[in-house]
């Protein structure tokens, strides 16, 4: 991905794992299989049944792109450092 200047943005993939984890855990997906693809990264899982909801996982397919993924990590930029209520 580049910037508006031109220059070229490289991730490193434990940048990558971070930003879409949130949604993993979010989804509450298990059986997951993350693809980088020239258009972004692929995140499929199957999703656990929510209380209430049928007994069977749901198979969930979200594709993250390049924009997407350096808006959360710009916004986990931003997070960071703040703490956890838990530790105040």
């Amino acid at each position: 991905m580049a910037t508006a200047s031109g220059e070229l943005l490289v991730y490193r993939y434990e940048d990558i794992l971070r930003a879409v984890g949130r949604f993993i855990d979010e989804e509450q997906l298990q059986d997951v299989l993350i693809l980088q693809t020239e258009h972004g990264v692929l995140v499929r899982g199957m999703q656990r049944p929510r209380p209430g909801a049928r007994l069977v996982p749901t198979f969930c397919e979200r594709l993250f792109t390049k924009a997407e993924i350096a808006a959360i990590l710009e916004e986990g930029r931003r997070r960071r450092g703040t703490g956890s209520k838990l530790f105040q």
